[in-house]
């Protein structure tokens, strides 16, 4: 008969596939279940007022247009609706087509067993497959994962939370237009159940067998699947476990099977109790606790409570003088085995030649440790005894691995014996070397004779005996226990390889069927097992960093506050003072524990754990880097809080103690590194950089539509978290915290700005709140990163500003009647704007007056932009110079870089046939990254919003800024400055959130603006000439002086100016002053 699994087998390709599928499946839903938007479970009070209103469960489905309508009548909620949709549409489409692919499993294994039933696969019945070992096999694996895969999704992912994202899914994609959609079957087969994961949570009644019911499969197929895992040791794993206590263990994976698949026959539960009892008496004698699928463990005291005639045949083995009996046996034999296993592995004694001899012996003592450890493991989870024995016997078995031969045994014999008989030649005897020879020859062909004796047989027992899968999950409850033992003695290390290399023997079962189909499934389904394998590899190593830097923060409070630097000179009596022998002995002391500690991790050989393969070096580096980043993430999270209400501001002396704390890390981190061969100055500025930058894409999450999610960023790492904070304000980091603080103490409303000191003073008391200092400090803690981060913070609330300006100008401008009116008259009064208005005083106080109430508002966003745009200059000022200092090279290039490609884009535009750089080259798209990096730019150049033409636009800015002359005076010393402080007014933010508000528009606009201007200057010195002792009026000399300000921050010639004003004006009013 045709091999079941052949090729050309349609019948056993076909179950195949599905089986393959059923694994691959699992460990999907098993990836993505880490991957769940909080949002979805809607935990906090936040998240349920934000998006209660748009996050739905099934309840929608009864009345879709109520909802919909209710949205439809709420434009913020429709764009909320619509942002929620961006950010969230690709995770959920990854969940749906999971849940997708769990009910087209359980179709396409009704479908097969359909075309068994109608006979389309020829001479193959349900009972012929049956009766196949192979066929046999796959049809109970087939329904058991389908089992298997139910329980996991409602363990991992909670019933709201599916149907939140299954009416998510179909409200954001073309499901509901598609006619071949088969969405309501999905949305019955997973709605809620009811069940809950959380400790104490009730258990919903019929559960899970009402749920595993939801998609009806043939009861014959059922009932026979359960009678053949009664009946047969379809695996032959008995083989593997020849004694009759073992029995139990041997049948342990058939057992969980059955425990799944018998919720789809639940009648067997409650009322079959013959069949219960001889279940029970075959399977589950002397355990209770099982391992369903890949470390899934369950309890059949609490599985199998509601279910008359599973807990009646359960009762024997749950009888106390049962269960003391396997306690006091699995307790005496991981004594003595415990004893064996010392002697094996003394040194020395795991020979060749004596591990050939005693394979039997070996044998068996691998099954009893393995049996011993798997019934201590799933029934004394929180047992410290067990955690005890564990710490002595999970370090010391090694897995043994043997050579076969392919030498015929009876063929060596005979060689053995030619050699002897040849020997006896007399000719030879006497030729010592030839001896020697002979010997060392009939030596190595002894050695053949026991190799061969070393069956197949003898390697698949030892797989099956040392299967680990049942302790997937349960090994993290002896993570402390393993690291305990590293930190007292790191040279441990060397003997967990063999325990993560057992562990990764758990690969074989998911594996398995998808390697038989040959499934491209292979490869992720690998690569997600083993990835979970080496970040629990990761995280019981991680104790070797954290011993490091506990040893390392010791080291940085003797450097920073005990050892003096000695100076390049010194007298020789100071010798003594400075030699400090204490202190230093114990920093060698501390350094010689870090080394220590490095040796131990790099001791271990390169492993291949699954398909990853792990360097010892690179784990060490990815450990020392993780601890970095979560002490250096602590560090700038706890110092950069601020209490708003202190006075004067915390900002400084919080900084300079932040300082000394990256400093101290700084400092010793380059201290240490020669001790454990790593570059320290590379790892700190890439993580520090990392960190810094992550923290700012979160922070400008809150400005964007579309936001980075962490699996998203290209900051976040998996192996080297950065950890999140809770928020302690509005704030989201500790990057937002430091610029709404400097925007705080540099507050327009508050303080005056003075240019020509790059310093704020406060408007009452005049006393200096900061100054250009403050960015040399930050650029001392934070470094190039931070001031780059915060530049780019602020470039993000620039743009919200001004797009909130925009929808103010809409608001009190564009729709109110009474202002377009006063703007239309004044226009005309104005026109033709070369020409002098008369009566101007008049005009233009009048349309003052009459859109007063339009300019506090507009005052506050333009004095906040232009705040914002003074702090970005700041910025750039203090990165420049230390570019040049630092790198002088670096700024060089980059200066002529720019010029060089500035004069091919111009001579481009001049003349079209010259080269300039096409649309998929990002060239200068990464010079400007590196040009912000080093404050080679100019912030009021910048272009932050696309913007459309805006009616009256340049004559109210002018109207605005006439109206704001009357609260300034001129002083000859500081330039405009505020007339009264309960009315402030800061002359350089007004000026600037001006020329940034104008540079977003049209240069016609800018045009037209300085035009009134010029307009406005021109007409009121005309009036004042008709008086007898002409005076400039203040007004004049608050717009002349706009207009300077103007063409000295933008860098235009001043003729721009005097096109508008006649020269002698600005030559000659400063001498009036």
């Amino acid at each position: 008969m045709l091999d079941f699994l052949a090729e050309n087998n349609l019948c056993g390709q076909a179950i195949l596939r599905i089986v393959s599928c059923g694994n691959a499946i699992i460990a999907e839903l098993l990836r993505l279940s880490e991957f769940i938007p909080a949002v979805f479970r809607l935990k906090d009070r936040a998240d349920q007022q934000k998006y209660g209103d748009i996050i739905f469960d099934f309840s929608y489905f009864k009345g879709p247009e109520l909802w919909e309508s209710k949205l439809d009548c709420k434009p913020e909620l429709q764009d909320l609706d619509e942002e929620f949709r961006e950010n969230n549409i690709e995770i959920v489409t990854r969940f749906y087509l999971a849940f997708q692919s769990v009910h087209k499993y359980i179709v396409d294994l009704n479908r097969y067993l359909d075309d068994l039933n109608e006979g389309v696969y020829i001479q193959q019945t349900l009972e012929t497959v049956l009766l196949n070992e192979d066929g046999k096999q796959l049809l109970c694996e087939a329904l058991y994962l389908y089992g298997v895969m139910l329980l996991v999704i409602d363990q991992k992912i909670e019933g709201e939370v599916r149907e939140r994202m299954l009416v998510s899914y179909y409200r954001y994609s073309a499901a509901r237009s598609s006619a071949d959609s088969n969405m309501d079957d999905i949305c019955k087969l997973l709605r809620s159940t009811g069940y809950s994961s959380q400790p104490g949570a009730k258990r919903p009644p019929n559960y899970p067998e009402s749920y595993f019911q939801r998609v009806p499969i043939n009861e014959s197929f059922i009932s026979m699947v359960i009678g053949r895992l009664r009946s047969d040791d379809i695996y032959n794993q008995v083989s593997a476990y020849p004694l009759p206590e073992h029995r139990s263990t041997a049948l342990a994976n058939q057992a969980a099977m059955l425990y799944v698949i018998l919720y789809f026959e639940p009648s067997i539960l409650h009322t079959h109790q013959a069949k219960m009892r001889e279940i029970v008496d075959k399977y589950f004698p002397d355990n209770w606790v099982i391992s369903i699928y890949m470390g899934i463990t369950v309890n059949l005291v609490d599985a199998w409570e509601p279910y008359k005639a599973a807990k009646t045949a359960l009762n024997n083995t749950l009888d106390l003088s049962n269960v003391r009996e396997q306690a006091s046996r699995y307790a005496t034999v991981s004594e003595r085995v415990h004893a064996q296993v010392q002697q094996f592995l003394k040194e020395g004694y795991l020979r060749e030649e004596m591990v050939l001899d005693n394979i039997p012996k070996l044998l068996n003592c691998l099954r009893d440790c393995n049996v011993a450890i798997r019934w201590l493991m799933l029934h004394t989870a929180d047992s410290e005894n067990l955690q005890a024995w564990f710490r002595e016997i999970s370090k010391q078995i090694l897995s043994l691995n043997y050579d076969d031969s392919t030498a015929a045994g009876r063929k060596t014999v005979q060689l053995i014996q030619a050699l002897e008989e040849v020997q006896e030649f007399h000719q030879l005897e006497s030729n010592l070397q030839v001896c020697q020879f002979l010997a060392d020859t009939r030596k190595f062909l002894h050695q053949m004779i026991r190799t061969i004796n070393i069956k197949e047989e003898v390697l698949i027992t030892m797989q099956i005996v040392g299967d680990l899968s049942f302790a997937w999950q349960l090994i993290d409850s002896f993570t402390s226990i393993m690291q305990e033992s590293i930190r007292v003695n790191p040279s441990m290390v060397t003997k967990l390889r063999a325990t993560f290399l057992k562990l990764a023997s758990a690969l074989d079962l998911p594996l398995l069927r998808i390697n038989q189909a040959n499934s491209p499934d292979l490869l992720s389904v690998s690569q997600y097992y083993s990835g979970e394998l080496v970040s629990y590899v990761r995280k019981v190593l991680q104790i070797i960093p954290e011993s490091m830097f506990t040893s390392l923060l010791k080291i940085i409070k003797l450097q920073t506050h005990d050892i003096i630097e000695v100076p390049t000179r010194l007298d020789k009596d100071k010798l003594r003072d400075y030699a400090q022998l204490g202190p230093r002995y114990e920093v060698a002391k501390l350094t010689h524990a870090i080394s220590i500690f490095t040796e131990g991790i790099l001791m271990m050989k390169t492993t291949l754990v699954g398909i990853i393969k792990v360097d010892p070096k690179q784990l060490l580096e990815d450990g020392i880097r993780k601890e970095l980043v979560k002490r250096v993430a602590f560090a700038l999270h706890r110092g950069l809080i601020f209490n708003p209400r202190a006075k004067p501001s915390e900002l400084m002396p919080k900084l300079k103690e932040l300082g000394a704390t990256m400093d101290g890390f700084h400092r010793s981190f380059e201290y240490i590194q020669d001790y454990v061969n790593i570059y320290g100055l590379k790892i700190w500025q890439e993580e520090v950089s990392r960190i810094i930058n992550y923290n700012v894409e979160q922070e400008c999450n809150n400005f964007l539509r579309t936001k980075i999610q962490d699996w998203q960023s290209m900051y976040q790492s998996t192996h080297i978290p950065i950890p999140k904070f809770t928020p302690v304000d509005e704030s989201v980091t500790f990057i937002g915290r430091l610029c709404r603080e400097i925007l705080r103490i540099t507050d327009p409303k508050m303080t005056c700005h003075i240019d020509q000191l790059n310093t704020w003073y406060d408007m009452k008391t005049h006393q200096e709140v900061t100054s250009s200092r403050l960015f040399s400090e930050i650029q001392t803690t934070l470094g190039t990163f931070g001031l780059n981060g915060l530049d780019r913070l602020l470039c993000f609330m620039i743009v919200k500003e001004l797009q909130n300006f925009l929808s103010m100008f809409q608001k009190i401008i564009l729709r109110d009647r009474t202002v377009q009116d006063t703007l239309k008259t004044l226009m005309n009064a104005v026109s033709p704007l070369k020409s002098i208005v008369a009566n101007s005083n008049k005009i233009y106080f009048s349309a003052i007056a009459k859109t007063q109430k339009i300019w506090t508002a507009y005052l506050e966003a333009i004095m906040k932009v232009g705040q914002m745009q003074i702090l970005r200059q700041q910025i750039a000022n203090e990165l420049n110079y230390s570019c040049r200092f630092d790198s002088k090279h670096l700024a060089a290039a980059l200066e002529n870089l720019n010029k060089a490609l500035l004069a091919d884009i111009e001579a481009h535009y001049q003349d079209p046939s010259l080269p300039y750089p096409k649309e998929d080259n990002t060239l200068l798209y990464e010079i400007t990254a590196y040009l912000e990096a080093a404050g080679i730019h100019n912030p009021l150049n910048k272009i932050y919003i696309t913007t459309k033409r805006l009616p009256y636009f340049p004559i109210v800015n002018f109207l605005f800024l006439i109206a704001q002359l009357p609260k300034l005076q001129y002083n000859k010393n500081l330039g405009m400055v505020c007339r009264k402080p309960t009315d402030p007014v800061d002359w350089p933010p007004l000026v600037l959130g001006l020329l940034t508000l104008l540079k977003q528009f049209h240069s016609r606009y800018t045009e037209q603006f300085l035009a009134l201007i010029g307009q406005f200057i021109c007409s009121t010195v005309e009036q004042c000439t008709s008086q007898k002792i002409p005076e400039i009026p203040a007004d004049v000399v608050g717009a002349l002086l706009f207009l300077e300000d103007y063409v000295r921050y933008t860098k235009l010639p001043r003729r721009v100016a005097e096109a508008h004003v006649p020269n002698f004006i600005f030559d000659e009013f400063r001498t009036v002053l």
